[in-house]
């Protein structure tokens, strides 16, 4: 799932508009009428939440172009408007985040 595709939002978006952009769809998804889409729409929002949540979903995302989840990580602050990646504290606490949701979910097994 790309949060961005189901959210329909840019790369380079704010907390304000995913947050517009998921208020604005839920409206459409209800979970009576559409438990399905309101769940995708749910996974979506937890995605891109904060900007830290999108660095880690670029970091970790499998579609990415990059080689590298560093390649990724340095596309994605070149977009424009998008500030340089956090200072070294802030960036090695990014990193040992994603390395930890990165081994919970190799650990976890495979829903089919």
């Amino acid at each position: 799932m790309n949060p961005f595709l189901v959210l329909n939002l840019p790369l380079d978006c704010t907390d304000e508009q995913v947050r517009a952009a998921y208020h604005g769809l839920l409206r459409q998804h209800t979970p009576e009428q559409d438990p399905a889409g309101f769940q995708l729409l749910q996974e979506a929002y937890a995605a891109l939440r904060t900007e830290s949540d999108r660095w880690r979903w670029h970091l970790l995302n499998q579609d990415a172009p990059a080689e590298s989840p560093l390649e990724a990580l340095e596309a994605f602050s070149r977009l424009p408007g998008r500030a340089r990646p956090p200072g070294a504290a802030a960036f090695q606490s990014l990193l040992n985040s994603c390395a930890v949701a990165a081994q919970r979910d190799l650990s976890e097994p495979k829903k089919n």
